[in-house]
């Protein structure tokens, strides 16, 4: 890629969506809290989503960024403030009923269709929600979010500095795909 590897600088939970997922001058590292997988939450998927939990060296606020895919397909590694992923959920109509993946859509920058499922999939592996009863393919709130946010800022974690990857798409080998920002074109069939 032709992009500087830039450093995204950490959001505090007032700032804006846009300006978190701004490239940034300076440097700005991350503690690494967890590294996880998450199972796939398609019945043909087979798999897991690979994913990190970070924390600002502040320890004020998280973030999640997707790190691989083992059965394919993009992705993007952007890092995501987890306020972001409470805005989406604080922002559904119907706080009581199921919601879809696609809910946490507006979450990322990127625009790979995998993020908001993969990001589903990682909140059912840290317990934050649960299969709706009646749709295997949608989800219910559960757990306590305020008692896991507090739990892993109190993890050691190690410092870390990652590579802009804002807007940027993965494939299943985990580097960046050069065509992230195309626009994929298929030969038309002739009449």
């Amino acid at each position: 890629m032709s992009k500087a590897n830039t450093l995204q600088k950490p959001a505090t939970d007032e700032t804006s969506k846009a300006a978190t997922n701004q490239d940034s001058t300076v440097p700005q590292p991350y503690i690494l809290l967890k590294t996880a997988t998450a199972n796939k939450l398609g019945k043909n998927s087979a798999g897991g989503i690979a994913y990190r939990v970070l924390a600002d060296t502040d320890r004020k606020n998280l973030y999640i960024t997707i790190t691989g895919n083992d059965g394919g397909g993009y992705f993007s590694r952007e890092v995501v403030p987890f306020s972001q992923v409470e805005k989406c959920l604080t922002d559904w109509p119907d706080a009581g009923k199921a919601l879809p993946s696609k809910l946490f859509k507006t979450a990322f920058v990127g625009r790979s269709s995998n993020n908001a499922g993969f990001l589903a999939a990682i909140l059912r592996a840290e317990d934050l929600l649960t299969a709706a009863p009646d749709a295997e393919t949608q989800h219910v709130r559960h757990g306590d979010m305020a008692t896991w946010k507090a739990e892993l800022l109190t993890e050691t974690g190690t410092q870390i500095t990652l590579p802009d990857m804002t807007n940027s798409c993965a494939v299943v080998d985990g580097g960046p795909d050069e065509t992230a920002n195309k626009t994929l074109s298929l030969p038309r069939k002739k009449a």
